[in-house]
């Protein structure tokens, strides 16, 4: 029995960890280790006389004449060497035989100390049989090495091209044991010692024995077949991919049948396969099949620690990559910012929209150093993003305030435009050029600009863009469309997150600058056309199942959003803020929206109309038609004007506005 039940613990791969085991292991080896000692110090007596000083030893009658007593040494223990032979009748030796005995307890020692110490045995195996084959592959590598004759020309078909890059990336299926180094650092900095956080900072997360599962998904298929024929659609069910929350069963209709007559089907299949919801894919980009999606009974947690391994195992290195989740086959998803360029991501409440905006932020943390990418953080709730404010990678604090968030905006695209300015001068067509250019001091020192030796890039995350809106939809929507139409190549990127996906909020103008976009779970259908232009976000599950769409491409991607404590969090942040301390390059940008409040305005007649008001004491509209002789749309836009400047104060009826004169003035003294 014992035997079996290692023999299932080997099968099953599972962790033998827990203490009530590792006691019974030590003490099942301590016991037939005895015996086994026992055994030795009967068979071998001279060899268990070496041991005769540290051990327990006593004279026994052997019952002959010529020998009456014997010397024996309970190299076992007195226990045990009357449990293996004293006994009558019930003795191990007389029940077991002595090779029996032997062959039992030896089995049961090396049983119990390699489940003790985890020892990897099937992989030392595996370890020991490729040594042993080593000699006999490379010989035959050498042979077949010299019966080739090598090629006199090489083939066009077998030169090697550099294949493009795709649009977004899986994880590859071979994994490395070690991690590759990370990539080059900038020249120079302050920062040369800084470390990147390591993925054991984080939880591992619980994984769901899926093995039962498989009859699960059998009976489903067949459910699934014989719903179709009772509608009169004949099917077959192929490949079934099962993900951490989502099976996909891969359809292939018969010839004949509509696409549209399964499409139409799905209340029916739901209600059929007692789903929550299922998603119809009709048909699959580049197969013969229609895709149905089915919730997992048993949904499996995705651990950002996992896609974090994964990525750094992969050895691939990107500018500003985003750790997503899992496909519905199981395979990671990462993308790289710089070639999304910027990112829309909506969902209701609770749909996982603030998580993902975490796990961007993380990936962010966990891959590029605070002199490489900087970060400016708007949160209107003035609680989701608060608690990063002490980052080094942090350009300014989290601002909260709408009017300070217009500024920062505002700043944005004068910041581009200052660095495009620096790429004309310099010749350089992007920031990756711009940051792996050989430095020439004399040639930069003469140019009418200032050139920083490194450009960090600048991540932009807006997490409710729909408060923002409201409160001054002019002043957000203009930055932000210029800033997704010409900073990508300056290094300047944008990441927008809102609840409410209306038109109001995501206007034409922004969502056509905005390729990228992820989609969680909405309310209704026009919100889902909206994000992604067709439907299928109000059919996802929440908790992080969304809807990725990549850039350059119209094939929705169904993926589990990673998942991401509040403690891996805090512990990543403590991490990075021991090593650099907090180093605002803007404290605050109260004072730009200061000076856009005392500026002169827009209108080039805002210094006469001032200086009508403050001589005349008279702050009316027709008063300034009259005097400036101009229309009355631009004189009501100059007394606007002259209200935010703070020089008269706002209607109040039939009454006259308010006059504020400067205190240096005789009238304001």
């Amino acid at each position: 029995l014992y035997v079996g039940c290692v023999g299932v613990v080997f099968l099953i791969r599972k962790e033998s960890g827990l203490p009530r085991f590792k006691t019974v292991y030590f003490f099942i080896a301590l016991l037939s280790f005895s015996t086994l000692l026992a055994m030795l110090s009967q068979a071998k007596p001279s060899f268990a006389a070496i041991f005769g000083r540290w051990v327990y030893s006593e004279f026994y009658p052997k019952g002959t004449i010529f020998d009456p007593s014997k010397l024996r040494h309970y190299l076992g223990g007195v226990p045990f060497h009357h449990i293996y032979s004293d006994i009558e009748k019930f003795n191990l030796r007389h029940v077991l035989g002595g090779i029996g005995t032997m062959l039992i307890c030896a089995t049961l020692f090396i049983s119990s100390v390699i489940l003790l110490t985890n020892f990897p045995l099937v992989s030392w195996l595996k370890k020991m049989w490729q040594k042993l084959r080593e000699p006999k592959d490379k010989f035959q590598k050498v042979k077949a090495a010299v019966r080739t004759p090598k090629p006199l020309a090489t083939p066009f078909s077998s030169l090697e091209t550099e294949a493009p890059s795709p649009l977004f990336e899986v994880a590859l299926k071979k994994k490395r044991d070690t991690y590759p180094p990370p990539p080059k650092a900038p020249r120079g900095g302050r920062l040369s010692s800084y470390k990147l956080p390591p993925p054991e900072l984080m939880t591992k997360v619980k994984v769901v024995d899926h093995s039962s599962l498989k009859n699960d998904l059998r009976r489903q298929a067949e459910m699934l077949e014989e719903t179709l024929l009772s509608f009169g659609i004949e099917a077959k069910v192929g490949d079934i991919h099962c993900g951490p929350t989502i099976t996909s069963f891969e359809v292939h209709p018969a010839v004949g049948v509509k696409v549209q007559r399964i499409r139409a089907l799905e209340n029916d299949i739901a209600l059929n396969l007692q789903a929550k919801s299922i998603r119809i894919i009709a048909p699959i980009p580049g197969k013969a099949a229609v895709g149905i999606e089915v919730p997992n009974p048993r949904p499996q947690e995705v651990g950002f620690r996992e896609l974090l391994e994964n990525y750094l195992r992969a050895g691939k290195h990107c500018h500003i990559p985003l750790l997503l989740g899992k496909m519905v086959n199981g395979e990671d998803v990462w993308t790289d910012l710089t070639k999304m360029p910027h990112l829309i991501i909506a969902g209701a409440t609770g749909s996982g929209k603030s998580v993902c905006i975490n796990t961007v932020v993380m990936s962010i943390l966990t891959s590029a150093r605070p002199d490489e990418i900087k970060l400016i953080m708007i949160d209107p709730k003035k609680v989701e993003l608060s608690g990063y404010s002490k980052l080094p990678h942090m350009l300014t604090p989290v601002i909260t305030e709408p009017g300070e968030a217009c500024a920062a905006l505002g700043w944005i695209v004068k910041e581009m435009e200052k660095r495009y300015e620096i790429f004309r001068q310099l010749g350089i067509r992007n920031i990756y050029g711009f940051n792996e250019r050989k430095v020439k001091k004399e040639l930069e020192e003469s140019l009418d600009v200032d050139v920083p030796e490194n450009m960090p890039y600048i991540v932009v995350i807006i997490d409710e863009l729909a408060d923002l809106m409201m409160v001054s939809s002019s002043d957000i929507e203009t930055p932000l469309a210029r800033s997704a139409q010409m900073a990508r190549a300056v290094g300047i990127h944008l990441i927008l997150a809102t609840q409410r996906p209306s038109r109001e909020v995501i206007t034409g103008l922004i969502k056509a600058n905005f390729p990228t976009r992820i989609a969680f779970k909405v309310s209704s259908r026009v919100n889902s056309q909206i994000i992604i232009d067709e439907n299928g976000a109000e059919c996802l599950l929440g908790n992080g199942d969304m809807l990725f769409m990549p850039p350059g491409t119209s094939n929705l991607v169904r993926t589990q959003g990673a998942f991401i404590r509040d403690a891996d969090i805090n512990a990543v942040i403590d991490f990075v803020c021991e090593q650099a301390p907090t180093d605002y390059l803007i404290p605050s940008f109260n004072a730009f929206q200061q000076e856009k409040m005392e500026s002169e305005g827009n209108d080039p007649l805002v210094k006469n109309a001032k200086a009508i008001v403050l001589q005349t004491g008279n702050a009316s509209t027709t008063f300034l038609q009259r005097k400036m002789k101009i229309g009355y749309a631009r004189a009501a836009s100059l007394m606007d004007e002259l209200e935010d400047m703070g020089i008269i104060g706002p209607q109040e009826g039939a009454k006259a506005r308010k006059i504020f004169y400067p205190t240096n003035s005789k009238l304001g003294k």
